[in-house]
């Protein structure tokens, strides 16, 4: 199969290196990508000859492709869509963020399908979330190699899904932080490191096996005036929580989810 992706961006590069490094006999996929970002897109075929193509404008990605990828700056989006031409037959993956499915039906036309997906870059480890809606069993099919894919019921979710990912860069920033604070304190740099990437990866693991789901409920598993109950007791003081709260909804209203409220 063929896919085409217009928008050679992060998460673009992402999911053909996700793809393209795959060990699955039988299951070869192709990739046709726009001439936009050149030096990505020569980077990629590069890597991956034979596999990937970088086409000469974005009307010949659509052309050859059976499956195309919207993966343009939404504020980009239409300059360069609008002028394509859509077969009907085709299937339409989009990341744009800002533009719901009867948008981007606006620039496709009637084609046989619209996903919008919120994938990240760690698709290129196959590891990691990636959101879609509606659900639709092709697709899922598609990208479970990548990832664990997540199958939303209201489209609106998107916009929770898009604000959650906001946190990453926060997440660094605390292991950055807590890994400085052990080499200050006489752990070298290498060893901090090690062990708070190791040690948070435990506790994401173990949040997802988490009975009921109930996360909440493993933040207080601890022993009575010990030290985790101390750190607790000392960020709940200083309602350290609400902080990370309070930006989820900055970035919220900043994807137009304020709208959505009444129907989240």
């Amino acid at each position: 199969m063929k896919i085409g992706i217009i928008g050679t961006g992060t998460i673009a590069s992402a999911l053909v290196q996700g793809f393209c490094s795959l060990q699955q006999p039988g299951c070869r996929l192709e990739f046709a990508l726009s001439p936009r970002n050149r030096e990505k897109a020569a980077a990629l075929a590069e890597a991956f000859p034979g596999q990937v193509m970088v086409c000469s404008s974005n009307q010949q990605v659509v052309d050859v492709s059976e499956w195309v990828f919207l993966t343009v700056i939404p504020r980009m989006a239409d300059d360069i869509l609008a002028p394509l031409h859509f077969r009907p037959e085709q299937k339409i993956l989009t990341i744009m963020s800002d533009h719901p499915i009867h948008r981007v039906r606006e620039w496709t036309g009637d084609v046989a399908k619209i996903v919008r997906m919120v994938p990240l870059p760690f698709a290129a480890m196959h590891i990691g979330p990636i959101a879609i809606f509606p659900k639709d069993e092709e697709t899922e099919r598609l990208f479970a190699p990548l990832g664990k894919v997540i199958s939303l019921e209201k489209e609106e979710a998107l916009s929770v899904i898009s604000a959650q990912t906001a946190v990453m860069s926060a997440f660094y920033h605390l292991i950055h932080d807590t890994t400085e604070w052990g080499a200050e304190h006489g752990l070298s740099k290498e060893a901090s490191l090690d062990y708070m990437t190791a040690f948070y990866e435990a506790l994401s693991h173990k949040a997802a096996l988490a009975p009921d789901g109930d996360v909440k409920a493993l933040a207080y598993e601890m022993t009575p005036g010990g030290l985790n109950e101390m750190t607790l007791r000392f960020l709940l003081e200083k309602d350290a929580f609400r902080l990370w709260r309070d930006a989820l909804d900055k970035v919220w209203v900043r994807l137009g989810g304020a709208a959505n409220k009444s129907n989240p």
